[in-house]
């Protein structure tokens, strides 16, 4: 469906959801040229840890997040456990750093090797699979400040090649990648290094298909990284047929994460076959430290103020048609177009929520969304229409309303870091990580008017202290 055609559609469904006699307020909202550091999207520092070395610092990630970084990729290199059972120094430090990410407010890539260069050592089957199973209790435990995992393990780079003890293998490759989704909570996806992995692992050719995204089978959650990308040709083997495994990641990456670095300079790395490869692939992150050469060219090319605007998802609110004034007890219409500008979608679990607060007692009420962000595909322009209904008791005055995309998971929810911001002026409310619908909804007790009777139901709102619940783990 065209844009014009959908703009038809968003204000038919909000003059026929608009309650009788009840004045719409319209909206339009002004598209923000402003990079936004939004929730696992964007360029990533790579932060590496050898064995029992070099657990990650505060300052470290705040450093990150000075440059507008939410993510990071933390690299382990457990070279020397490759004949032993991870030590508590390991676990402990593993353990500290999911700690430490939460509290700045980030969310990292984990990926564990025991290698960093072909020809080096990794560890047997045997050892893989008990150091899995050590590090299992807090990968689940943590798995909310997980954004992807990569698959890991396996030869140079945890990049599923060069071993040196044959976990290169199909059936090794099967065995470790289906035990670490076993490991992950089934919302969280895990990226495997090349597609012709994925389909031989899984013995499918076909993507992922939209009636199977996010279904949470195995196959729906593995997604893929690109560590050598526009390189050449075919990017350094990652691809066995250029032409056919792009066309295939052009459809499967709607649903699962894309994401890697460059490696090395190259005439494919100018910046016209850049941003088309972004867009075709759906890229969501980008190592910010390497290629040097290829970041340093699209600087002077002047497409990389572009490529950090896009990587990922990039919502603008375009328009809203709302009730103004409504009494107690009475349904709220709502009706707001957005568009998607990134080069791709969300990929993980979010809620969308309506959010209305008196302004003079600050207090606020709540209610959740039937929409799924995920689907909120590159390119389109997205409709959000319905009613839900306000308290019977809620005080007379005048109520701000929010689109709100927090992050579900209990200990993130209400914190501000995670949650997504609209690529609009003046609408972000940074102390609440709301995104403000900039009218103001009128309440007039009394009986007047429909009650309402429907499923959605705004709900009043309190914040735990501190905008979080206890840590585990």
């Amino acid at each position: 469906m065209n844009s014009t055609a959908i703009r038809f559609q968003a204000l038919l469904v909000s003059a026929m959801l608009a309650a009788p006699g009840v004045a719409q307020v319209g909206v339009r909202y002004a598209p923000s040229a402003s990079a936004i550091p939004n929730p696992e999207r964007g360029f990533y520092t790579e932060l590496t840890s050898q064995s029992e070395r070099s657990p990650l610092t505060a300052n470290e990630l705040a450093e990150c997040k000075t440059k507008g970084q939410s993510l990071i990729l933390r690299m382990y290199y457990l070279s020397a456990f490759r004949s032993q059972p991870l030590s508590d120094v390991e676990l402990n430090i593993v353990r500290n750093d999911f700690r430490v990410i939460r509290a700045a407010g980030m969310k990292c890539i984990p990926r564990f090797a025991y290698s960093h260069n072909i020809g080096q050592q990794d560890a047997p089957l045997n050892i893989v699979m008990g150091h899995i199973a050590q590090l299992k209790p807090i990968i689940r435990a943590n798995a909310d400040v997980i954004a992807a995992m990569q698959a890991g393990f396996i030869g140079a780079w945890g990049e599923m090649h060069s071993s040196t003890n044959g976990l290169d293998s199909i059936v090794n490759m099967r065995k470790i990648l289906f035990e670490l989704l076993r490991v992950l909570p089934p919302e969280r996806m895990i990226q495997v290094r090349t597609p012709h992995y994925k389909r031989e692992i899984f013995n499918r050719q076909a993507p992922i298909a939209r009636r199977e995204a996010f279904n949470e089978s195995m196959y729906s959650r593995v997604g893929h990284h690109n560590d050598c990308f526009l390189a050449n040709w075919n990017d350094y083997g990652t691809y066995a047929d250029t032409t056919e495994e792009t066309q295939y990641l052009s459809e499967e990456c709607r649903y699962v994460p894309m994401g890697g670095e460059t490696c090395n300079p190259s005439s494919f790395a100018a910046c016209a076959n850049t941003i088309r490869q972004m867009e075709k692939l759906h890229w969501s992150f980008l190592n910010s430290g390497y290629h040097p050469g290829v970041l340093a060219g699209w600087r002077g090319q002047n497409c990389f103020d572009e490529i950090v605007k896009r990587l990922g998802y990039r919502f603008e609110l375009l328009s809203g048609s709302f009730d103004g004034t409504l009494h107690p007890g009475n349904g709220f219409h709502y009706a707001v177009r957005l568009t998607n500008t990134g080069f791709a979608a969300l990929f993980n679990p979010r809620d969308v929520e309506l959010v209305i607060e008196h302004r003079a007692s600050r207090t606020r009420w709540a209610v959740k969304l039937p929409d799924d962000p995920r689907f909120w595909a590159p390119g389109d322009t997205v409709s959000l229409a319905g009613e839900a209904g306000l308290p019977d008791d809620l005080p007379g005055g005048e109520y701000s309303v929010y689109l709100n995309l927090p992050d579900p998971e209990p200990r993130l929810h209400f914190r501000p870091d995670y949650a997504v911001q609209f690529a609009d002026d003046n609408t972000w409310v940074p102390e609440s990580g709301y995104n403000d619908l900039q009218f103001t909804l009128n309440i007039r007790t009394g009986y007047a008017g429909k009650m309402y009777t429907g499923l959605y139901y705004f709900q009043p709102l309190t914040v735990p202290a501190g905008g979080e619940t206890t840590d585990s783990e």
